[in-house]
């Protein structure tokens, strides 16, 4: 019976592998189109803004009215939204690509709900979040190659029009498994946000996912940096890729440890690993030694996200779950545009190593707000999470 309400799983994964190909997608078909990265790099800004302040008002719809009913909308609309992006000239792109990021269905935040609906109070949901970390692994792994190949050898626009397609296809067979569809969750409380969100356990994970967004934002830009100065900048991708690899395997570790592990430890040792790794990666001389490194560094990610998502469906009301976890990837999605640009400009001034520094002193967001939080946060463990009243 269980087997037949996962039934979202696996066209969930599809739909999450179409996320993962947006940014770079929009960025090579708007260049492709216009022959301009500024207008590609405002094209991708537009979208990823646009999706960061307009999830958490879906998911408030969402929660309140139940995925198939706001979703099957919403996702229509982005099904247009991108294929417009795809067909229309390069000058509107900004505009369109801000309209399919507002519109885009938060796959993760349903994959989530979905599980926790299934499972129940007494299910393994760390396990299951282990999982669903492993399909954000390899979907971040698999996503750009895929925009990669098709951008060089099909046509610029070809990666964008995939990533659509196995978005709404995926959604599509996500809201057909009505069985595992969480119930809505009634009106919310409140303008913008929920006030069952305003806690200071919530608010102390909103804050941490700032810090892990400042480090995916600047990670990219750092290493990318460090590869081209020691004359390996084809070495950028292969060197991120085996940090994913190794996040991939901990993530699975991490689930099939379960629930003998306390989230809140677990999240805050690996946050101060990739903070402090940051930080001397600084000092690598050399190009096995990065990969190494960083190999370490970001194997430690999925030993931060995991952990965060059991932490936020134990504090969170199962009324407002959708909202809170888009809440959380919007925090990340700031931090991604912070750290990108900082780490940026710093590169650009003052070279690799200062970046790295950097880095760390802006991951450091992540373990400093744990710390702080972790006399909320230390024996809350995998569980129903907070009731409605």
């Amino acid at each position: 019976m269980l087997t037949g309400r996962c039934s979202f799983v696996v066209p969930a994964v599809v739909a999450r592998v179409g996320v993962a190909m947006h940014g770079l997608a929009i960025l090579w078909a708007v260049h492709g189109a216009a022959g301009s990265f500024a207008l590609a790099g405002a094209a991708t800004g537009a979208f990823a803004g646009a999706e960061a302040l307009a999830g958490p008002q879906v998911a408030r719809l969402i929660d309140r009215h139940g995925q198939r009913r706001v979703v099957s909308i919403t996702a229509t609309a982005y099904v247009v939204c991108g294929a417009a992006l795809i067909l229309a000239p390069a000058w509107p792109a900004p505009a369109l690509a801000a309209a399919a990021g507002a519109t885009i269905p938060p796959v993760g935040a349903l994959s989530a709900a979905r599980w926790r609906h299934v499972l129940g109070p007494r299910g393994n949901l760390s396990a299951a979040l282990a999982l669903e970390g492993a399909a954000n692994d390899v979907a971040f792994l698999l996503g750009p190659v895929l925009v990669t190949a098709l951008g060089s050898a099909v046509a610029p626009r070809a990666g964008l029009a995939l990533a659509v397609l196995l978005v709404g296809g995926g959604v599509a067979g996500v809201l057909a498994a009505t069985a595992s569809e969480p119930p809505p969750g009634g009106p919310s409380r409140g303008l913008l946000v929920d006030r069952r969100l305003l806690h200071r356990r919530f608010v102390a994970l909103f804050a941490a996912n700032l810090g892990l967004g400042c480090f995916f934002g600047g990670i990219g830009v750092a290493v990318t940096a460090f590869a081209l100065a020691h004359r390996a900048g084809a070495l950028a991708g292969p060197i991120m890729a085996v940090a994913g690899a190794v996040s991939l395997v901990a993530g699975l570790g991490y689930g099939a440890a379960g629930r003998r592990l306390r989230p809140a430890p677990s999240m805050l040792a690996a946050s101060l690993v990739v903070t402090v790794g940051c930080a001397l990666l600084a000092r690598v001389g050399s190009v096995p030694a990065m990969v190494a490194g960083y190999g370490i560094v970001g194997g430690c990610v999925a030993l931060v996200l995991i952990p965060g998502a059991v932490l936020v469906q134990a504090v969170t009301d199962r009324a407002v779950y959708t909202q809170a976890l888009t809440w959380i990837n919007s925090a990340s999605a700031l931090g991604i545009a912070a750290g990108a640009a900082a780490v940026g400009g710093c590169v650009g001034r003052f070279g690799w190593a200062p970046g790295f520094l950097l880095l760390a002193a802006l991951t450091a967001l992540l373990p400093g707000t744990l710390l702080a939080a972790y006399p909320l946060l230390r024996d809350v463990r995998s569980g129903p999470g907070r009731s409605s009243a």
